[in-house]
């Protein structure tokens, strides 16, 4: 089991160029984390306007790439190690109930992320949110086993990058629970439906029983 004191400290490089973000209020510790995958290195900005509506409930961890993957295609990530390498920099964060939200290239690497925690360790995120991508197996690739955790699949009606049907796919990687929800328009819903997105995580963690914050 994974111990406090084995993880970095946020903000702190880790040897693998993977750094950690952490949102939190001090004055009133968190019931749940959330570790967030961007889908970029420079894209952690809605996860930093979504941390305003989800404290003190759900205090984020917004994972940063290393600077030498800015040029290159995301979506090879978790097959060139990128996934090893932010496993081990997240697994130590799993003191306390948590989920993953990847977006875009990151729901790949959230999905790498959690399968790995639950094969080896004794954590594993209560639900794990997709978002604006189609399941590894929809692009023809078996992928990793299958989750046991809840997935939530978020995906833009008209998104020409990820269709609905696309998205849809991830039921196939667990074998809990899936949910699916839609949104307006063809993409920016992280932004434009941000209370939406919020309410959205706060019901699905809630709902699996309130825990006793630390």
């Amino acid at each position: 089991m994974t111990h406090a004191h084995d993880r970095p400290a946020a903000g702190e490089t880790t040897p693998d160029g993977v750094s950690l973000i952490q949102i939190r209020q001090p004055a009133v510790p968190s019931s749940y984390r959330m570790i967030c995958f961007p889908s970029s290195r420079n894209s952690p900005l809605c996860y930093l306007a979504m941390a305003d509506l989800l404290l003190p409930t759900v205090e984020l961890l917004i994972v940063q790439y290393p600077s030498t993957l800015c040029d290159e295609d995301p979506d090879q990530g978790a097959g060139t190690g990128l996934a090893d390498k932010v496993f081990e920099a997240v697994r130590g964060w799993a003191d306390r109930p948590f989920a993953l939200f990847g977006h875009r290239h990151g729901a790949d690497l959230a999905y790498a992320v959690g399968c790995r925690l639950e094969r080896e360790t004794y954590t594993a995120p209560l639900t794990l949110f997709v978002s604006g991508q189609a399941a590894p197996g929809h692009r023809g690739s078996l992928g990793p086993p299958p989750l046991d955790c809840r997935v939530v699949a978020l995906a833009a009606r008209h998104d020409p990058r990820a269709t609905v049907s696309a998205v849809r796919s991830w039921r196939r990687s667990t074998s809990g629970r899936f949910d699916l929800e839609v949104f307006p328009g063809a993409q920016g819903y992280l932004k434009t439906y941000r209370r939406e997105v919020v309410n959205i995580v706060h019901d699905q963690l809630i709902s699996l029983g309130e825990p006793d914050p630390d």
